[in-house]
């Protein structure tokens, strides 16, 4: 019995045969990008895989197959096509810097609010300050004890806000280090490209010098309690340097706003849910100034 088409008219056995075959390809296509992702993963950055013709042997498939597959891998980062002589395809490795780009890209488009970042960057830092004070890589401390002595010997009416910026990155980085846990360095890393891509009325620290000066002090007594291997002390630090943040863009959605509707919209907890932020002025004081002390 001959097949029918959308409209109707009876598909011929060239039509059939080539609707049949696309699965089939596109299964091929899959499977090949499937053995190129294991054998890259499984080499070092820059080794080579193999010549087209050694890959299109080792995997069986048509040419045509392979280099579909290989865009795949390609598009992943962990695949590097060269022609001509002395070419081949070579493992590589991605860069977790463009890794955290594309994630914060992605919730940039989904209309993510900066106080959806902030709330998820406190429990990050607190459980990486947590695993870093208690870890064993004496390299990455030693780093921490670098990064604290270059905060120190700079003074607050030195500190452009692009250094300001780049000091707040490698003392992620650095974090992510002493910690050991590449998971959740990266989730660091990723609200950090995201910060990056705020605009200037959305920024918590442009053209506040002030707010600067506090963050890096709370940040310095939190690289101490890391480079003591303090951890009760670290989570301590981390959570003062959190709740600023918190403080901070409550007093800026207020004067943009002067209503409590705009705090709601922009993600703020609402009235009598028990937290810290939606406390009232002086009680939001009286806590900062306990916990700066």
């Amino acid at each position: 019995m001959k097949a029918k088409t959308s409209g109707g008219r009876t598909a011929g056995p060239a039509r059939t045969a080539k609707a049949e075959t696309a699965p089939r390809r596109l299964s091929a296509v899959y499977g090949a990008a499937d053995a190129l992702r294991r054998d890259a993963i499984d080499r070092e950055d820059g080794d080579l895989l193999g010549a087209e013709e050694d890959l299109i042997r080792r995997y069986r498939v048509s040419r045509p197959t392979l280099r579909q597959a290989a865009a795949l891998v390609c598009q992943e980062n962990l695949l590097r096509v060269k022609r001509g002589v002395g070419g081949g395809y070579f493992a590589s490795r991605p860069d977790s810097r463009a890794v955290a780009h594309m994630a914060a890209v992605y919730l940039r488009t989904r209309q993510t609010r900066v106080s959806e970042v902030i709330r998820a960057v406190e429990p990050i830092r607190i459980e990486l300050a947590k695993l870093a004070a208690a870890g064993d890589n004496e390299a990455a401390r030693d780093e921490m004890r670098q990064f604290l002595a270059g905060e120190r010997a700079t003074p607050d009416a030195q500190m452009r806000y692009r250094d300001f910026l780049r000091s707040e990155r490698e003392f992620g980085r650095i974090l992510g280090d002493m910690s050991g846990n590449k998971v959740i360095s990266l989730f660091l890393l990723i609200l950090y490209d995201f910060s990056g891509m705020l605009g200037r009325n959305e920024d918590l620290y442009i053209n506040r010098p002030h707010r600067v000066s506090e963050y890096r002090e709370k940040r310095n007594r939190l690289a101490e309690a890391l480079i003591e291997g303090d951890a009760e002390l670290a989570v301590v630090a981390a959570k003062r340097c959190a709740m600023n943040a918190s403080e901070w863009l409550l007093e800026d959605l207020g004067a943009q706003s002067g209503g409590s509707a705009f705090l709601h919209l922009a993600g703020a907890p609402p009235e009598g849910d028990g937290t810290t932020a939606r406390r009232p002025a002086k009680e939001r004081k009286a806590a900062a100034s306990r916990a700066g002390a």
